[in-house]
């Protein structure tokens, strides 16, 4: 079995991530991946050069040289299967499989909201929403097998074009290996009573929908006792903007943008707090790496994943998008003890995420098709 897997670029985002663990996960059974992508750019890629067989760089220069050379990439490489994520890159897929010999399975990963809330500010994003939503119309019907992250995006996807109901199934994103979650669940934490500063974490891309400065404006409402800190690590086109937030707010010793960490698990173990202050969100990767490192969460009840991924806010405080003082109350709350949720019972809920079953389901789809 070979797979291919197509991507715009390595961004360190949850799309890649996620990525990077399918294929890790499969080359361990076996599986042969490779990987196509349209940019040679992002903080992953010498990671995935690392992970595939092989990264094809396809066009650095002209969109329209994309489809060609996957066209004869596709028919060189001959792969058992295709997989892609983005509705732009999936149709572009498509239209190259269409050019080639070979009849390829295309399945396609949906890893973000349908919901009007997944659109960039002003006319010309909400433009670009309206397309993207004709474009998905479009490309469902035509791939073999839809993967969706979490319940709510398939039944987005099912009420976007009932017609692909038949073959679009829900697989939740590689967390963690047994292994890794083994560790975790042999370090429960017990911080109830703190001692020194509280450290809350965020993590994530620095851009619009993921809400960092939702956060920084919580934490400017936050009262100075109990001591905290922020660490937000991530990077991203926002950095600058976010960077003058928090000295406008005169919180330069209080909130630290770190940049992009190769090791977010070392940072997750350290938090106390993990805050997910995103617009939108497929699933929260982030936030179920959060609760298997004993974290206590706090996220905004955002189109989709997080409500699912707390239990409707049972394992984690449920916030309004966009409300930083609701946020700054859930901070509170767990900083002066008013909610502590036990790290046994987060880690255990987390477990349910492991590479293993996820890249189980995922063999199970590739084989029907």
């Amino acid at each position: 079995m070979k797979i291919l897997f197509v991507l715009p670029r390595m961004v360190g985002g949850g799309v890649e991530r996620v990525t990077l663990n399918l294929a890790t996960a499969l080359r361990q059974r076996g599986v042969e991946c490779r990987l196509a992508l349209r940019r040679a750019e992002g903080e992953m890629l010498a990671e995935a050069q690392q992970v595939f067989a092989s990264v094809d760089i396809l066009t650095d220069v002209s969109l329209w040289q994309f489809i060609p050379r996957l066209t004869a990439l596709i028919d060189t490489a001959q792969p058992t299967h295709i997989v892609t994520a983005f509705t732009d890159i999936g149709l572009l897929t498509w239209i190259a499989r269409r050019r080639g010999k070979a009849k390829v399975p295309i399945i396609h990963g949906i890893h973000n909201t349908h919901a009007f809330a997944n659109r960039r500010p002003g006319m010309i994003g909400l433009l670009r929403y309206l397309l993207n939503r004709q474009l998905d119309r479009l490309l469902y019907p035509r791939v073999d097998a839809i993967v969706c992250v979490s319940k709510g995006i398939e039944a987005e996807v099912k009420a976007c074009c009932p017609s692909a109901a038949s073959y679009t199934r829900t697989i939740y994103n590689p967390v963690a290996t047994k292994v890794q979650i083994a560790h975790c669940l042999q370090n429960p934490r017990q911080r109830e009573r703190h001692a020194g500063p509280w450290r809350i974490v965020g993590l994530g891309r620095l851009t619009e929908e993921k809400g960092f400065d939702v956060l920084i404006k919580a934490a400017g409402l936050l009262p100075a006792s109990p001591p905290w800190q922020i660490d937000i690590y991530g990077d991203g086109p926002l950095r600058a903007v976010l960077q003058q937030s928090i000295q406008r707010h005169g919180l330069q010793d209080r909130i630290t943008l770190h940049g992009y960490t190769i090791d977010p698990a070392s940072a997750l173990d350290h938090a106390d707090v993990f805050v997910l202050p995103s617009r939108h969100e497929g699933f929260g990767l982030v936030l179920v790496e959060a609760m298997l490192h004993g974290a206590q969460v706090i996220a905004t009840d955002c189109p989709q994943g997080p409500r699912e991924i707390l239990d409707g806010g049972r394992l984690g405080q449920l916030v309004p998008v966009g409300d930083a003082a609701a946020l700054t109350t859930a901070i509170q709350r767990i900083l002066t003890g008013k909610l502590w949720i036990k790290s046994l019972t987060l880690q255990a809920h987390a477990a349910r995420f492991s590479t293993e079953f996820s890249v189980t389901q995922w063999l199970e789809v590739i084989r029907l098709r």
